[in-house]
């Protein structure tokens, strides 16, 4: 008895080209040579050599030739006995940047090899890969306060720097003199800010601290804070003092300032 999974299956179908994929996603790194290899296959095999190109579909790309890529040819060969060939784009990683642009090509072909509803559109997106360091995330911030999802007062400028290995001193939350630890996951992408740090001392209130504020609850853990190309975004937090009163829940909005 033979299984089923040892049977072959040909096609033998009228013959046609297509992208192997309709999306492709490449980031940059640097160091790296750009190149990115979008493959082109056939359903049947020829005796022959066959060539076929490809146009950008200016309506629906962002990415600009000879800037944020160039192609290394605009055609793609199939050699003799083969079912695909690769198409090669080469990313420019210094001019990209990690929101990234995009690509879309088209097939040029014969009538006969485009059959309906194989895939002669390929959407490429070409960004930079975003360097998450502590070069990156030492310097100058530009910040804004949210409260319930409503900004709070104007934008304020924070610093970040190194204290030692993967702690950080954030300052300046709130447009106060605050020095906050955070310490970095570089894995995960993300800052967390232990609770219970002191801010500021409030007119009435007394000292201020940070905790972990979800909603109107007090949660015993750190501040997560999300780190993107985009910047800097902490978790919910209230400002409290040693009676718990005081104000929440916050989010900050933190985007690096250019130098």
């Amino acid at each position: 008895m033979t299984g089923c999974e040892n049977d072959t299956i040909t096609y033998s179908g009228p013959d046609f080209v297509s992208f192997s994929e309709a999306t492709v996603s490449k980031a940059i790194r640097a160091g790296e040579d750009g190149i990115i290899s979008i493959e082109v296959g056939c359903a049947n095999k020829s005796s022959e050599d066959r060539t076929f190109t490809v146009a950008v579909d200016a309506a629906n790309t962002t990415a600009v030739e000879g800037t944020d890529f160039d192609f290394v040819s605009k055609t793609v060969k199939i050699p003799a006995g083969e079912y695909v060939g690769k198409l090669q784009i080469k990313g420019n990683y210094d001019n990209l940047t990690p929101e990234g642009v995009t690509l879309t090509l088209k097939l040029n072909a014969d009538e006969g090899m485009i059959q309906e509803g194989t895939t002669t559109v390929c959407k490429l997106s070409l960004s930079r890969f975003f360097e998450f360091n502590m070069d990156w995330l030492e310097g100058d911030w530009l910040a804004a306060d949210t409260q319930n999802g409503e900004p709070d007062g104007d934008p304020y400028g924070m610093e970040i720097e190194q204290i030692n290995g993967d702690t950080i001193a954030i300052k300046g939350i709130w447009g106060t003199s605050a020095v906050l630890k955070g310490i970095v996951d570089w894995d995960n992408s993300q800052i967390q800010i232990p609770m219970g740090q002191y801010m500021y001392t409030h007119n009435s209130g007394g000292p201020m601290y940070f905790f972990n504020v979800q909603g109107s609850s007090l949660v015993n853990g750190p501040v997560i804070c999300e780190v993107s190309y985009k910047g800097i975004v902490t978790g919910t937090y209230g400002v409290l003092n040693a009676s718990y009163s005081g104000w929440f829940p916050f989010v900050t909005t933190m985007e690096k300032m250019e130098e």
